[in-house]
């Protein structure tokens, strides 16, 4: 299915403070998110801390369920906010004299341009994130179902080289069908446990804590969450909807945020009335 030009994000005043004040969006861990099962897989109790994800819906329909239970009906608010709303890099002339002759040689068409995430972030990490790669989707839409093989699908697999890998795109891309009433669509990260540097050098090392880690004989060190920056286009075109029950007193602290952090962004206030 075509990704929904807008989607939208329910969210108390605290995160609507940070989004606004450091044009960020935060990822987070599956393994954090409100719902335990998503982190699990048939053969692994790590990889769901390699998965970040920040969570949207594609109802333009106003949510009571999601007004409650993500913002707050008093102290709250909905984020409309275009789809793809992050910032593009280039790499820098010196973090390209650092790849081999073969990475930049090999990769024409200017693909070090574009990229979904800064190179430079995962220079001396343990771990980098494969959506850095323009040509890998981040956006996915949640599929619903009850189907066991599914909501703890089987991520291991071996190689015929010897080495074993993990798959990870069906991890955090299927929910019960409880939580439905959501749709939802996601931003996704998939940690890859070798830094890039590891992976420039091709060490072997790199590659067998790697596979300690999907066998769960030691922490993968993903951080619990990641802040992608948000485009200058796709924050001044941001909306936010006043949750149903605001107080007086939380709509003006509200109106000061915006004033301050985001002047000239709409804010409306919300279709729902509630007792």
């Amino acid at each position: 299915m075509e990704a929904p030009a807008v989607l939208y994000h329910y969210a108390s005043l605290d995160t609507l403070a940070l989004i606004l004040h450091n044009r960020t969006i935060r990822f987070s861990r599956l393994d954090k998110v409100d719902d335990p099962q998503e982190q699990r897989s048939a053969d692994s109790q790590n990889l769901g801390k390699m998965k970040l994800v920040s969570c949207w819906t594609s109802s333009d329909e106003e949510s009571i369920p999601m007004w409650r239970e993500y913002a707050g009906a008093e102290c709250g608010v909905r984020i409309q906010m275009k789809s793809h709303p992050f910032k593009r890099y280039s790499v820098s002339t010196e973090s390209l004299s650092k790849l081999s002759s073969d990475a930049v040689l090999n990769t024409p068409g200017g693909k070090f341009d574009g990229l979904q995430l800064p190179l430079e972030d995962f220079w001396d990490k343990k771990y980098h994130f494969k959506e850095m790669a323009r040509s890998v989707e981040m956006l996915h839409e949640v599929q619903y179902t009850n189907d066991k093989s599914l909501l703890f699908p089987k991520l291991i697999h071996n190689c015929e080289n010897g080495w074993i890998e993990a798959d990870l795109n069906t991890l955090g891309i299927h929910k019960a069908t409880a939580w439905s009433y959501q749709n939802e669509w996601r931003y996704v990260l998939t940690a890859v446990p070798v830094g890039i540097a590891s992976v420039i050098k091709g060490d072997v090392e790199a590659v067998k804590r790697a596979t300690e880690v999907i066998l769960d004989r030691c922490d993968p060190e993903i951080p619990s969450f990641y802040d992608l920056i948000i485009s200058d286009e796709a924050f001044s075109s941001m909306k936010i909807v006043a949750s149903p029950k605001m107080t007086p007193g939380n709509r003006l602290i509200l109106d000061a945020l915006v004033q301050k952090c985001a002047p000239g962004i709409e804010v409306t206030e919300s279709a729902i009335e509630l007792s």
